[in-house]
Parts: structure tokens; sequence; C-alpha cells
């Protein structure tokens, strides 16, 4: 049995707090942007994670968190028919940002990692360089595996609604199906992944080669 590792499910905990906050914001902000008032309405134009994110999903993160996981999700709340360049492409620019929102923060979260790394801060003790070094590269690692993981073709990530910036009305029709049986694809992949090995053999291998180009100094430390 594993042991309970309360130091590392408050990491899990407040990298995905904040992570999940920025990509949901970034949501927000470019919806508002694009003509849609819904999310300033709900307030959501905010770094507050928790008009981001209901109680089911802070439930989840706790438990998932705990259970050395770490996973939750976030909600905007988008009117497409609202948005400038109509509901399709106009609600697959609101889908990708937020992607885009985990990978700058994990460059930005790299910075201060290659410069621990590198040794930059010799005031700091042993102890303290360890946990903001693993601190950091957690967040790292995280925001790169939202990226990636949120650009999968499969509702309710982004990467379907950005799919469906590229498809007609009457393609998208014919992937309604698919809006109905997504989450449970989805659920699927996450569960049997470990004999399915189809995030194994494609998501992961994606993350690394985007932490190493982020961090080449992590693969030595």
């Amino acid at each position: 049995m594993t042991q309970f590792d309360l130091s590392r499910a408050l990491t899990f905990i407040v990298i995905l707090l904040v992570s999940i906050d920025v990509h949901e914001l970034a949501h927000a902000v470019a919806a508002d942007r694009l003509g849609d008032p819904t999310p300033r309405s709900r307030g959501q134009l905010s770094l507050n994670p928790f008009v981001h994110m209901d109680q089911f999903g802070l439930v989840l993160l706790v438990i998932m968190s705990i259970s050395g996981y770490g996973f939750t999700y976030g909600r905007t709340h988008v009117t497409p028919t609202r948005l400038r360049f109509g509901p399709q492409r106009g609600n697959a620019l609101v889908a990708i940002v937020g992607p885009i929102s985990n990978l700058v923060l994990a460059g930005l979260v790299s910075l201060p990692l290659v410069a621990l790394l590198t040794r930059t801060f010799t005031q700091l003790s042993s102890s303290e360089l360890t946990f903001l070094v693993n601190f950091l590269f957690d967040a790292m690692k995280i925001n790169v595996l939202l990226f990636i993981f949120n650009l999968i073709p499969i509702p309710p990530l982004d990467g379907f609604t950005i799919l469906g910036g590229f498809l007609s009305a009457r393609q998208m029709y014919a992937l309604a199906p698919l809006q109905q049986w997504g989450p449970l694809v989805f659920l699927v992949l996450i569960l049997g992944d470990p004999q399915l090995h189809i995030l194994g053999n494609t998501v992961f291998p994606a993350v690394d080669s985007i932490d190493r180009v982020l961090c080449s100094a992590c693969s030595g430390a």
C-alpha cells in the first residue's frame, strides 16, 4: 500500500488550483474579447479559482491529490453564438488559448527552475533548494501535461472544440454522438491506460519532449 504523502498532496492541490485557474481565465478573457459577455456577467474574469471550479471539481481535486494522481477540471461559461467569427471558429479561438496559457505558464516556471539547477541561488540551503526544485519541476510538468492533454480531440477537452473550428457545420453534426459518449471514452483512456498504453505511447512522450526543451538541465537533476 502506498504511504500517504501530505506534502505531495498539497503540492498537487496548489499547482492545479493555479494552473486550472490560469487556463480558465484565459478562456474567459478570450470569450470576452470576442464579444461574449457571459464570462464577465458570471464573474469569471477573475483569478479567484473558486469561480472557475464547482464543488465537485474541488472535492475531486482533493481526493485525487491525496491519491497521488492530481486531477480535476474547471469550467468557463461561454455562449458560442455570441462570439465573433461564428460559434465554431469563435469557440475554437476561445478553446485554444486555454492550453496555450498552460504552455506559457510552464515556460515561465522553467526559468527559475533552470536558475536553481545551475546553482544561481547559492544562498539557499540544501533542503530549501530541493523543495523549490521539486515544486517548480512538478509545476512545469503538470502544465505541459495540461497543454498536451487538452489538445486531444475528444469532448469535453479543448481539442475537440479546436477541431470544430476547422470543420463544417455538417461535419460537426456528424460528430454529435461523440459529444455524448466523449466523456466515457475519455474515462476509458484514463483508467485503461495501464493496459492500453494509448496515452503512455502518445501524450507522455510529447510531455517529456517539451520538458526537455524547457529545462534541459532537468535531465541531470
